[in-house]
């Protein structure tokens, strides 16, 4: 009776076995297909071989989201959309700008050169001629700058490339100054060359002001997504942890709730529209009083460095 038991019990494990039934990896009794817990034991997972496609499935997620964090959110150069055109590189930049140079501006991608040159302009206007090698627009002056001098350069939103997308931050600017000349009716430079610095009549922030007694102030102004701005964001984070402890950082997203970022616009970027990435250093200077230097678009990881140099010097002089 008891060999016939066994036999009927084989039977119907064999037939649940063929119906897909398997054994708990822990008890070794069946439990259906699907199950991921056995209901006689209570362990999870009906098998060793579910137990290592779940710990599998869990690796690969865990490595899935490990990538997207390492090589996604920590890239030191910024990579625009494929589909969408933008600005790599514009000259001249500085403040002591050769009245003789021309004006360039290079794109990730094919563009439709009508329409970038349509929309291009600058302010003072300058009379010239443009011509493209590759993805770089080039444009002559007729004639020399004017000394001393403060320009502006717009690429405007109507610049498309051959799909007729518009440029990722929608509108790029640039600004440079020529050589020569006098702007002491705007501003007095303090030092000499690329790194000097500024003394104009200014509101300043507050928040700056009162920073600024302490140690020299580093304020980066941006949006999200733009090539400039995220190429900018990298530098001055890059920056402000090589000089740790001796300037202040202020990291300002622009935008109408953010009432930092529009101040920083009203005293640092008179000259209507403002565009960013905007940067700016405050530093002490003669008589207690408070200079500056401050420049939209990209400016390259050691030139901002010498511009912090130059500003921990003058806090230490003044």
């Amino acid at each position: 009776m008891a060999r016939r038991s066994t036999n009927k019990k084989a039977r119907e494990k064999k037939k649940l076995l063929e119906e897909g039934y398997k054994e708990c990896y822990y008890c070794n009794k069946l439990v259906k297909p699907k199950a991921i817990k056995c209901p006689h034991c209570g362990k999870w997972y009906s098998s060793g071989k579910q137990v290592i496609a779940v710990a599998l499935a869990f690796i690969i997620i865990l490595s899935t989201i490990g990538a997207y964090y390492l090589l996604g959110d920590s890239h030191n150069i910024y990579v625009p959309p494929a589909d969408l055109p933008t600005v790599l590189s514009t000259t001249p930049t500085g403040i002591t700008v050769s009245t003789s140079t021309y004006i360039s501006v290079t794109f990730n991608k094919e563009m439709n050169k009508p329409s970038v040159e349509s929309a291009l302009s600058i302010t003072p206007s300058i009379p010239g001629s443009s011509s493209w090698t590759g993805n770089t627009l080039r444009y002559a002056p007729s004639g020399s700058l004017i000394e001393g001098t403060y320009y502006t350069v717009t690429i405007g939103n109507g610049a498309v490339d051959l799909d007729g997308n518009h440029l990722d931050c929608d509108v790029y600017t640039w600004r440079f100054t020529t050589e020569g000349g006098t702007t002491t009716n705007t501003r007095r430079d303090i030092g000499s060359g690329d790194n000097v610095f500024w003394s104009a009549f200014t509101n300043h922030p507050s928040w700056a002001t009162a920073d600024v007694l302490s140690k020299p102030v580093l304020i980066l102004t941006h949006t999200e997504g733009c090539a400039p701005c995220e190429t900018m964001i990298v530098t001055c984070s890059d920056l402000s942890e090589t000089y740790s402890g001796q300037i202040t950082y202020y990291d300002l997203l622009s935008g109408t709730d953010e009432p930092q970022a529009t101040e920083c616009f009203a005293a640092y970027d008179t000259m209507p529209p403002s565009y960013v990435p905007l940067t700016t250093i405050l530093t002490k200077g003669p008589d207690n009083q408070i200079i500056w230097h401050s420049w939209e678009g990209i400016v390259e990881k050691a030139v901002l460095s010498s511009w912090i140099e130059d500003a921990l010097s003058y806090h230490e002089d003044y």
